[in-house]
């Protein structure tokens, strides 16, 4: 008998997608039309120090906060750390800024059981090879539990174990690749929960002009079955974030900053300084090309 998978109708996807996790930036959720979404996979990209691992652990405090999920329920975190790029206290630091962003004089402030509790619903796991993490995501189908009610899954990141097979061919590397995001898509989509990976930036050479730039890595091949492909990166100082490729949204950007509170939104004061201070350096260039 040949194997077939239950059908659904589109009704029933668009149903199951509707929840999104928040940000903490009010601009950056509006432009995702609110949140990273469940059910699928998104792609963050970026350079190092672009605030990938920072805005990772923030959606870990999104997630388990009424505020910062859609749903009816809040859900717990499993964090997947291949580079040892996760930082607990952080973490805490950005669970005790959370309550605090939202609450009204109605509410009480988080307290300090409140915060540990936020640190245990993280499930961390540190892979250190491709193996490790196939075994891993393996292992997540016994997690998906309804008493713990995984809505998030961070793998930090996806290109630092495949780039790492040094006695691979690129054959082999596209194997693994393509196993591991189509685990992570089925869990996303089974348990309409939000799996985040985060990607690498390469340099690559545009071959007509010569030119230089800076695109994800893992190929194309990748950047096709990602559903959703965010890049993070510094424009005039500031913080940028933007829409590279998705099915719904078009490609678009704006600014954001990590506090030590954790990802919020850029005040409108500290654009216009800026903006006067770029056409300030504008005006000075083009008067010494004029001399």
């Amino acid at each position: 008998m040949a194997l077939t998978r239950k059908s659904r109708t589109a009704m029933d996807i668009f149903k199951s997608n509707i929840g999104c996790i928040s940000t903490y930036s009010k601009k950056f959720d509006d432009m995702l039309d609110g949140g990273i979404r469940l059910g699928v996979m998104t792609e963050l990209c970026g350079n190092p120090g672009s605030g990938k691992s920072n805005l990772c652990t923030q959606l870990c405090v999104s997630v388990q906060m009424k505020y910062g999920i859609n749903l009816e329920s809040t859900g717990t975190a499993i964090y997947i750390d291949t580079e040892g790029s996760f930082v607990p206290i952080r973490l805490q630091n950005m669970a005790m800024a959370a309550e605090n962003h939202y609450k009204n004089d109605n509410q009480v402030p988080l307290d300090t059981n409140s915060v540990e509790q936020i640190l245990k619903n993280v499930t961390y796991f540190r892979c250190m090879n491709v193996a490790e993490l196939i075994a891993c995501l393996i292992q997540l189908k016994q997690l998906m539990t309804p008493e713990r009610n995984v809505k998030l899954i961070i793998l930090d990141s996806l290109a630092h174990p495949i780039r790492s097979i040094i006695d691979g061919d690129h054959l082999a590397r596209h194997k693994y690749t393509v196993r591991i995001v189509t685990m992570l898509q089925q869990l996303a989509s089974n348990y309409n929960c939000a799996a985040v990976v985060v990607n690498h930036m390469v340099a690559k050479v545009d071959s007509p002009k010569h030119e230089a730039y800076c695109a994800p890595a893992l190929g194309d091949a990748f950047g096709h079955m990602s559903q959703l492909r965010i890049q993070l990166s510094w424009k005039l100082n500031k913080r940028e974030v933007r829409v590279l490729k998705s099915p719904h949204l078009p490609e678009m950007s704006t600014f954001f900053k990590i506090t030590d509170d954790g990802v919020r939104d850029i005040d409108e004061s500290e654009l216009m300084d800026h903006d006067s201070d770029n056409t300030a350096t504008q005006e000075n260039q083009h008067s010494f090309s004029n001399m």
